[in-house]
C-alpha cells in the first residue's frame, strides 16, 4: 500500500473511531513562534552533535503534549503506525501465532478466515524454513519478520507435520489479517466471553459470540472486561447496544464549545441476555462505558473489584511539517496545524508526506447512562470480589482446552503439551515452565496424575488424558478465580 493510500485510509478509520474534530482555527502567537524558533535555532548550534530542525521541533511538540495529562501524547509518524494498527486490530501477513521450538516455531494458532487457514496451515504444525531460509535456532520475532509482508506477495512456508521428517511447501499469499480481541467458552447453561479490548473488529467478533449463544439456546453472558485497558468508544457503545435496554448508553462531553456533545444510545426493547460483568482496577476507559450501561440498566451486575476510573477520552489530529503549514497558510490565509481541520474547513486533501506526526489529545470527559462522571473515581462492583492471583506462576485463565485429536508422546510438541503442563504445574506436580515439549520430567508426572485417575498410566497425552486434563480446567477456575465462580453462582450454573 502506498504512503498516500494508507494515510486515507488512516484518516476514514479515525473519523469512524472518533465522534468529531476541531473546527476553529488555531492562529500562532507570533511572539511565542518567534520564542520557539529562536530556542530551537540555539539549541542546533550549540549541541556538540548533528541534529536536524525537524528533531528538535518533533522533542518541543513532546513537551508541549506531555506537560498535559497521563493520556495526552505526542506520537511520531511510526509510532503512530504501531498505535493504528493496534486499534485497528489487523496487520497485514498470513494470520499464524507461533512459539519457539528447537526446530524452528510451533503454530499454536491459526486465525479464522486468514491466508494461513485457506493455504491448509494447522495448529501444531511447525516452520522449519521460510522463503528457503532454515529457521532454525531464529527467536520467534525474527521468524515472525520473515513471514510478514506486504498484502498481495506471496511467502513460502516450509512446514513439519505429525513428527514427520518430510518438509511440506505452503506458498501463502498475503493478506490483512483481522485479529479477534474477543474468545468465548460455553459453560453448562452460560457462555464465557472474554473481550481483551476495544478494536475496530471487537463489535463484529462480538456479535459471532453472541450467535453461538443463541444457537445453543443460552442467554447468560459471563462477560470479562478485567484487565482491558479500552479502545475505541464507538464499539464500546455497539456491543452495549446487543447487551443494554432502550435509553443513553453514555455521553461525550466536549469542553469545546466549537464541538457538539455527544449522546449514544441503546434501542433495546427487551434485552436477550442478562450479564455479569468481570472487572477489576485495570478495567478502564472504553470497558468502563459499557460496564457502566450494564449495571445503570439494571441488565446485569458487576462482580470483582473497583475500576481503573478512566472518564476522559481523546482524539487523534495529525500534525502538519512547518513546510506544509506554511504552503497552506499561504494559500487560505490561516494558521492551522491540525491536518483534520484543514479537510473539514477546506477541502484540502492532506497526504502523508505533509506530516510530521500526530497527537492523541484529551478533548473532554464522558457520563454513565445515570450521569455520573467517574474519573479518578471509578465503578464500585454490584458484588465485591478480590482479583485471581497467578499459581505457581501460571495464569488459570490463560489455560484452554486440549483439543487435537491426536496422541503426543515422548519429546513429541504441541500446544496440547502447552496447556496440559500449565494444568500439572498449578495442580503442583513437579515440571519445568511450560512449553510445547513433552520432555522426560512432564512424561514423570503425567505418569503420576494418571495413577492419580486411576486410568492407563503411559506418560503420554491421549485421548482419556486429555479428557480429565479438560475436566479440570473448570474447576481449577472455580477454585483459583473467585470473581469467576462468584459470577457462575450468580448466574445458577451450579443448579
Amino acid at each position: 500500500m502506498s504512503g498516500n493510500k494508507r494515510f486515507c485510509s488512516v484518516l476514514l478509520s479515525f473519523f469512524l473511531i472518533f465522534s468529531a474534530a476541531f473546527t476553529a482555527p488555531v492562529y500562532a502567537n507570533d511572539g511565542y513562534s518567534d520564542y520557539i524558533d529562536s530556542v530551537i535555532k540555539m539549541a542546533k548550534d550549540r549541541y556538540y552533535r548533528d541534529i536536524s530542525e525537524e528533531e528538535l521541533l518533533e522533542g518541543a511538540l513532546r513537551g508541549i503534549f506531555d506537560s498535559m495529562d497521563d493520556y495526552t501524547v505526542y506520537y511520531s509518524q511510526d509510532e503512530a503506525e504501531s498505535f493504528f494498527t493496534s486499534i485497528e486490530g489487523n496487520y497485514q501477513g498470513i494470520g499464524v501465532e507461533i512459539m519457539e521450538v528447537p526446530e524452528g516455531a510451533i503454530v499454536t494458532r491459526v486465525f479464522s478466515d486468514s491466508p494461513a487457514e485457506g493455504a491448509g496451515i494447522l495448529p501444531d504444525d511447525i516452520i522449519v524454513k521460510v522463503d528457503g531460509v532454515d529457521v532454525k535456532g531464529l527467536t520467534v520475532q525474527d521468524i515472525a519478520n520473515l513471514v510478514r509482508g506486504e498484502k498481495g506477495s506471496y511467502v513460502e512456508i516450509g512446514i513439519m507435520r505429525n513428527y514427520s521428517s518430510e518438509i511440506l511447501y505452503f506458498s501463502v499469499e498475503r493478506n490483512v489479517v483481522n485479529i479477534s480481541p474477543v474468545t468465548w467458552e460455553i459453560y453448562g447453561n452460560a457462555m464465557y466471553i472474554k473481550l481483551e479490548q476495544f478494536s475496530s473488529n471487537s463489535a463484529h467478533f462480538f456479535e459471532q459470540a453472541l450467535k453461538e449463544a443463541d444457537n445453543n439456546g443460552i442467554n447468560k453472558i459471563i462477560l470479562d472486561l478485567r484487565n482491558n485497558p479500552g479502545g475505541e468508544v464507538g464499539q464500546a457503545v455497539s456491543i452495549a447496544r446487543m447487551l443494554v435496554r432502550k435509553g443513553i448508553i453514555t455521553t461525550l462531553d466536549f469542553k469545546s464549545e466549537e464541538m457538539n456533545d455527544t449522546v449514544y444510545r441503546s434501542y433495546l426493547v427487551k434485552p436477550k441476555y442478562v450479564t455479569a460483568v468481570l472487572v477489576n482496577g485495570n478495567t478502564a476507559s472504553a470497558s468502563e462505558i459499557l460496564a457502566s450501561a450494564i449495571q445503570d440498566s439494571r441488565d446485569g451486575v458487576l462482580v470483582g473489584t473497583k475500576t481503573y476510573g478512566k472518564g476522559v477520552f481523546q482524539n487523534m489530529y495529525p500534525i502538519l511539517k512547518p513546510e506544509a503549514y506554511k504552503k497552506y497558510r499561504e494559500l487560505y490565509g490561516e494558521s492551522i496545524v491540525d491536518g483534520y481541520e484543514w479537510m473539514n474547513k477546506h477541502d484540502v486533501q492532506i497526504y502523508q508526506e505533509d506530516i510530521l506526526g500526530w497527537t492523541k489529545i484529551t478533548t473532554g470527559h464522558y457520563l454513565t447512562r445515570n450521569g455520573k462522571m467517574i474519573d479518578g473515581t471509578g465503578l464500585f462492583p454490584d458484588f465485591p470480589v478480590e482479583d485471581y492471583e497467578v499459581v505457581n506462576d501460571v495464569d488459570v485463565n490463560s489455560i484452554k482446552r486440549l483439543d487435537s485429536s491426536s496422541t503426543v508422546e515422548l519429546n513429541g510438541v504441541g500446544n496440547d503439551v502447552y496447556n496440559a503442563e500449565k494444568i500439572l504445574r498449578i495442580k503442583g506436580y513437579e515440571i519445568d515452565e511450560p512449553d510445547n515439549i513433552l520432555d522426560a520430567k512432564t512424561a514423570d508426572a503425567l505418569k503420576k496424575y494418571q495413577a492419580e485417575k486411576k486410568i492407563k498410566v503411559t506418560g503420554v497425552l491421549d485421548d482419556t488424558t486429555k479428557e480429565k486434563l479438560n475436566e479440570d480446567i473448570y474447576e481449577l477456575r472455580i477454585a483459583i478465580d473467585k470473581p469467576f465462580a462468584k459470577a457462575v453462582e450468580l448466574l445458577g450454573l451450579l443448579d
